[in-house]
């Protein structure tokens, strides 16, 4: 695992390429998982907000869109059962990495359980930061400063087309967009287009935790970045973004010219990447600056929507009211 500021991506990213299930990048993973397009704030921007949603259902879908069969199980550790609850924890990780795949768990962030000693009663586990395992005793599993504690078992690989994989992002990205996560509540969070409006408010009235706004833009600066490499390789062009951030994926750029909705899509995308780098590059900005710039993503990032809901119409308007639906 190597830690990019991708909450979710970078753990699942290293289970996956480690088990042969996926060969592609974090920001092919990060679209096609949908993770990349969520775009959530908590209204004072505190740092918690990239990993602001219900993660049982959310980190099931990621997994599932792209052809992973999954099981999660997440709780408080408050509750009289957790301790049954910790006990079959440990012991479902310990098959996964017995079947040779680790397991995604919460210790404060999303890290990886890569091996154990049931002599020392310890589970090895990877946070990205280095190529060290660091150890976690079994009875401390889940002792991480949140009352939560979750893991995820990618348990198998049902093969896809990797077009309707992609299509479906995209499908998918719209939702996001649109819709507000039923999980949190609108008082205190804010989703998709609405939290470009929730930062600008934020940063007008100047009530908002700063450290925790630094955090959070640098965060979504990786995911803005994702997405532009992920759109120009599925549009087949190399954005002026997708330069910047790496090679885009090989087998997506066979697809050249098939899809010119996304090209324009990527281009879009490639412009709300530089706004964000700009962004977290240079936190000293005065606020008034930084509330043009986010001005900018949001009408760039609403260009880029446009052009998806062009690609995808017919099947949008057959699920009607919520795309989000498959």
């Amino acid at each position: 695992m190597r830690s990019e500021r991708r909450p979710y991506t970078d753990a699942l990213h290293a289970v996956l390429i480690h088990r042969g299930w996926f060969r592609g990048s974090k920001a092919m993973l990060s679209g096609m998982t949908v993770t990349g397009f969520r775009f959530t704030v908590n209204r004072r921007l505190t740092a918690e907000s990239a990993t602001a949603y219900n993660w049982h259902s959310e980190n099931f879908l990621a997994a599932d869109f792209t052809g992973m069969t999954s099981s999660q199980h997440m709780g408080f550790v408050f509750q009289p059962t957790w301790p049954l609850y910790r006990e079959l924890a440990i012991a479902e990780i310990k098959a996964s990495i017995d079947r040779g795949a680790g397991a995604v768990f919460w210790h404060g962030e999303f890290v990886v359980a890569a091996g154990y000693d049931d002599e020392r009663s310890v589970l090895y586990y990877s946070d990205g930061r280095d190529s060290q395992l660091r150890e976690l005793p079994y009875e401390r599993f889940g002792n991480n400063g949140t009352p939560y504690w979750y893991y995820q078992i990618i348990e198998g690989r049902i093969p896809m087309d990797e077009h309707a994989i992609v299509k479906e992002s995209f499908l998918q990205a719209i939702f996001k967009w649109e819709t507000h996560d039923l999980a949190l509540p609108e008082r205190g969070y804010a989703c998709g287009r609405a939290a470009y409006d929730a930062i600008v408010t934020a940063l007008r009235s100047g009530d908002y935790d700063r450290d925790g706004a630094r955090e959070t833009f640098a965060t979504y600066a990786a995911f803005k970045r994702d997405l532009a490499e992920y759109t120009a390789g599925a549009a087949g062009v190399r954005s002026q973004a997708a330069a910047v951030t790496r090679e885009v994926d090989e087998h997506a750029a066979q697809r050249a010219g098939a899809w010119p909705e996304v090209a324009a899509a990527a281009e879009c995308y490639g412009e709300v990447s530089r706004l964000f780098e700009r962004i977290a590059a240079e936190p000293g900005l005065p606020d008034a600056e930084r509330i043009l710039l986010f001005e900018a993503a949001r009408q760039a990032e609403e260009q880029a929507i446009a052009a998806l809901k062009a690609l995808v119409r017919e099947t949008a308007d057959n699920r009607y009211h919520d795309i989000g639906l498959r």
